[in-house]
């Protein structure tokens, strides 16, 4: 259970805390998105190597790490030299593990601490795939029924936190499939098995608007996975809860949230989730 504290730690970083006064927000505004190859990869590489020191990971195998991703990037060529942003999405779907994070993990764990160190080169990648989940949104696959599902766990003390009603931000990317499936048995089955009561969240859009922070990772290393993903700090309303005595991951907690229109027209103020 040592890995679930530390999970625990990390997310509760940021309670009480705002999207206005987050350090991510005074360096997201000053960052702008990459234009070559060479900006993205020298972000991806501060990250690595910075947070590998934070956590006492040895330096060759940060290089290791990095080397992998820039090798599985190279192999792309022209998305790192006329499609940065699709890049930057190849990248956070990598399944190579640094002391049992991927890249996206790795990512939305700086997001969560917002940790200072780490923040400018954050922005920086943040900036490149949200050119592709926000300014970009051509080729959009709409979700079927405009729902999307989300398969995870969430502990007991975090349940007061998701009222109806409750409007908040969430604070790091946040990952949902077109599958209810997939959101079971695949994200609640491994959050039963590491100790956390499971949970779905079905996630509803606008039936007219949808969501303009959200976009299908269609460029994967995860052929098949279907992947909605949302932009840091998206603004979700919970509409509903069923909360479970004994949840499974057959029979999870469930939560219906509603997805924002439009980050822009939220406040700043809102909440931020302590977990997701």
């Amino acid at each position: 259970f040592k890995e679930i504290e530390k999970i625990l730690k990390e997310r509760n970083v940021t309670a009480g805390v705002s999207f206005a006064s987050t350090r991510f927000h005074s360096h997201y505004e000053r960052a702008t998105a990459p234009e070559y190859a060479d900006q993205l990869l020298a972000a991806v590489r501060e990250l690595v190597f910075k947070y590998g020191r934070s956590q006492g990971i040895p330096e060759t195998q940060c290089k290791s790490f990095f080397q992998s991703i820039q090798h599985q990037a190279l192999k792309h060529a022209r998305e790192l030299t006329s499609e940065i942003q699709t890049a930057a999405t190849r990248m956070w779907t990598c399944l190579d593990q640094l002391a049992g994070r991927e890249l996206c993990g790795i990512l939305n764990a700086a997001l969560r601490e917002d940790n200072a160190d780490l923040m400018p080169h954050v922005a920086v990648i943040t900036r490149a795939i949200n050119e592709l989940l926000v300014v970009r949104r051509t080729g959009l696959h709409p979700p079927d029924n405009n729902v999307v599902y989300r398969g995870g766990g969430l502990p007991a003390q975090h349940q007061a936190f998701f009222t109806k009603g409750k409007q908040y931000r969430v604070p790091m990317f946040l990952a949902s499939s077109f599958q209810k499936k997939i959101a079971q048995q695949v994200f609640c089955r491994r959050a039963q098995q590491d100790g956390l009561p499971p949970v779905l969240w079905v996630i509803h859009l606008d039936a007219e608007w949808g969501c303009m922070h959200v976009n299908h990772v269609q460029k994967t290393q995860v052929a098949g996975e279907g992947e909605y993903l949302f932009v840091p700090y998206a603004v979700f309303t919970v509409q509903d809860t069923q909360w479970s005595d004994s949840p499974t991951w057959m029979q999870p907690h469930v939560v219906a949230l509603r997805a924002a229109v439009d980050n822009l027209l939220e406040p700043d103020s809102l909440p931020l989730a302590p977990w997701a």
